[in-house]
């Protein structure tokens, strides 16, 4: 029996976060980049010491999918060439970013996961990039690369060429890459057979191969291409089955000539393995020898952070997971109990008291999504307040003066619906954590996209809530105007899915845990006199299954907890939901029934796909259609925040219901957030004209 795992973070020291930031600031060189990336690296070689195959190209400097699809050719035009996006670190930074004259490339998320890569977008032939950035192998190492058909069912196609075109072509250029490299294991990683099967030609690409490749398809269970699989010319097939359990019933038809590589232990928790693992293990020794056998955990190590030294509790991360594995291979891991909680879950639906959506008095309605620009005051007066360096007293004086800032800036640009920043929560998820028992915040750090740098906490016990705790911010901020100020909140579902959850009970339980204890807040909220009350929901279309059959009952009971959090609020309050980073056209039905009034999407990096497919379906509710990016600095034109609404209207709609809002929070923002709300009212205001 031999160790493995598929992927390791990134985000040793926040290294290549803090060089790339600094790239696009001018503070920081390419050089930088490059001796940071090399540091990180030889930390990670170091960490993973102790496993018998390594894996190296499983990390980047923003995002693996990216430097895939460039390595393959798939640069827009607007930024550039493939080859120079391959040598010059700025032209590479800009695609995910954008550029004072080029749209960043839309970012979705990564299967049923919190991790968002970029969407690569293909406008010609595959072409394998002269001297791409791979690395050399050392003893022991595989080289970690996203196959060809996952690169493609992500990307967008703007060719004339069909995805069987594509896939052909593509595949050559794999081929003439994997047969270039020097002799080694090739980790092939291919999730997308789960959703969207093996493609017509796999065996064909496969058999052209010289290296000896391990295939692995994680996220689930195989059972329904099995066969097909097994049948592959390849070294070994990695199954994942922690969220594949089924794969099990297929290991008596596991091809005896192939390695198997068994994701035993979870990849995506911080908890120990217990003893279901050990039956798994002991189930999967009874038809694979151990000569032919790897363990590793379930899926990459990129959804943990690094370690857990320094951590209140004994949670296992990335350096964790390793040492496991090491105990589970030489049979010195003592495996916890699992200890089961009985749950029962409502099966009838819970309605709203509600039943008719709100509608703006005014046409073409204005608002933000919730956060404001964090200064690095900000983040340093937080981070006082916590080590205590700074008295309560002053922590609210300086955040006061904050709010009073952000409102007064509101009411300048003539925002119709207004919020109060958020200027004392570091992240939407965290700051709950904070104030909710059952609910720990860690320390570290995990990448949740690029420079993004996410901290999910851990779900150790029951929700439940001992006080409010918006309330008073936003009672403050709404002293404040006259205009309505939202209180903002976090669903239940988005608490869950970007936390690290309990595994005794059922993660539909826990949405239910939830639900009640901000169901508490939202009334407290309505006590205090305010009127709009916004309940984001952004990770409701990841929790979705990737197995069509579980999706009936994840919805039922995601919407279910959704609406119980704001079941009985009278009927002159005004819902409001944010979603963003995901292609909802396959729950569209499920978006109608989460008895919202203003939903808010972010749509400006799909040019009006989403409001489109609302409006098509004929969404009964207001939509916010996030008009531009802010996830870019540079400033859209009036045309461009103008196209999408406009959509809108030609389709019918109701100017009373099409909202102008930015397409996710200003938070990363710098001054430049002030220029683009300033364009968007204008871009309102034109529409406003031309309605007149």
């Amino acid at each position: 029996m031999k160790t493995t795992i598929i992927g390791f973070p990134n985000t040793y020291r926040s290294l290549i976060k803090t060089v790339v930031e600094g790239l696009w600031t001018g503070t920081k060189t390419e050089r930088d980049i490059t001796c940071a990336e090399t540091e990180v690296l030889a930390y990670n070689r170091h960490a993973q010491r102790s496993l018998d195959l390594r894996p190296v190209f499983d990390i980047d400097i923003y995002d693996r999918l990216l430097k895939t699809a460039v390595t393959f050719g798939f640069v827009p035009e607007r930024f550039g060439t493939a080859t120079e996006a391959n040598t010059d670190l700025a032209v590479y930074l800009s695609i995910p970013r954008g550029t004072t004259t080029a749209l960043a490339s839309s970012m979705v998320k990564w299967f049923n996961t919190n991790y968002h890569i970029v969407q690569p977008e293909i406008e010609g032939e595959p072409h394998l990039v002269d001297q791409p950035r791979l690395p050399v192998p050392q003893d022991g190492e595989k080289i970690a690369l996203i196959g060809p058909w996952t690169l493609l069912t992500y990307s967008k196609n703007k060719t004339s060429q069909s995805e069987g075109e594509l896939f052909q072509k593509l595949s050559e250029q794999y081929v003439t890459l994997i047969n270039y490299l020097p002799s080694c294991t090739i980790q092939l990683e291919e999730p997308s057979f789960l959703t969207h099967s093996i493609p017509k030609g796999y065996l064909e690409f496969v058999e052209k191969l010289r290296q000896r490749v391990h295939l692995h398809v994680y996220f689930g269970a195989v059972n329904s291409f099995a066969k097909e699989l097994f049948a592959l010319p390849i070294a070994g097939i990695g199954l994942d089955f922690v969220d594949g359990p089924a794969n099990l019933n297929l290991l008596p038809q596991f091809p005896a000539d192939k390695d198997l590589i068994a994701g035993i232990t979870n990849g995506r928790n911080v908890w120990p393995a217990t003893t279901k693992t050990e039956l798994t293990l002991a189930e999967i020794c009874r038809y694979v020898s151990s000569d032919r056998l790897y363990i590793s955990p379930s899926c990459s190590l990129q959804h943990l952070p690094l370690t857990a030294r320094g951590e209140d509790h004994p949670f296992l991360f990335a350096e964790e997971k390793i040492a496991e594995l090491e105990k589970i291979k030489t049979g010195t891991l003592e495996y916890q109990e699992p200890s089961p909680k009985e749950e029962r879950l409502p099966r009838a639906r819970i309605e709203p008291s509600k039943t008719t959506p709100w509608v703006s008095a005014v046409p073409f309605p204005t608002t933000t999504i919730g956060s404001f620009p964090q200064t690095k005051e900000i983040r340093t007066l937080r981070k006082k307040w916590r080590e205590r360096t700074v008295s309560q007293n002053e922590y609210v004086a300086s955040l006061g003066q904050a709010i009073q800032t952000c409102i007064a800036t509101q009411e300048e640009l003539g925002l119709d619906v207004l919020v109060h920043g958020e200027f004392e929560r570091a992240d939407m998820v965290e700051y709950f954590a904070e104030n909710l028992v059952g609910f720990v915040p860690i320390k570290s750090a995990v990448q949740s996209y690029g420079t993004r740098h996410v901290r999910p906490p851990v779900i150790i016990g029951d929700i439940r809530r001992e006080r409010a705790f918006t309330v008073e911010w936003i009672k403050y901020a709404q002293s404040l105007t006259t205009k309505p100020v939202k209180g903002m909140l976090t669903g239940p579902v988005t608490l869950v899915q970007w936390s690290y959850p309990r595994e005794d009970i059922s993660r539909e339980a826990q949405f239910y845990q939830f639900a009640l204890a901000l169901s508490a807040e939202v009334d407290d909220l309505v006590d205090a006199g305010i009127k709009h009350i916004q309940i984001d929901e952004p990770a409701l279309r990841e929790g979705l299954p990737l197995d069509p059959q579980q999706r009936e009952f994840y919805l039922h009971h995601a919407l279910n907890a959704f609406r119980l959090v704001s079941a009985v609020v009278p009927d002159d309050i005004v819902i409001h939901s944010h979603l963003c980073f995901s292609d909802f056209a396959d729950i569209l039905d499920a978006i109608s029934d989460m008895g919202v009034d203003v939903l808010s999407i972010e749509d400006s990096k799909y040019h009006g796909k989403t409001a489109a497919s609302l409006s098509q379906a004929h969404y009964p509710a207001s939509i916010g259609l996030g008009v531009y990016d802010v996830h870019s600095p540079r400033l859209p034109t009036l045309e461009e925040m103008t196209a999408i609404p406009q959509l809108l209207l030609d389709a019918g709609m109701d100017p009373h219901r099409i909202w102008f809002n930015p397409d996710c929070g200003l938070k990363t923002r710098g001054p430049e957030a002030h220029q683009q709300l300033e364009r968007m009212m204008a871009a309102r205001n034109l529409l406003l004209a031309k309605l007149k």
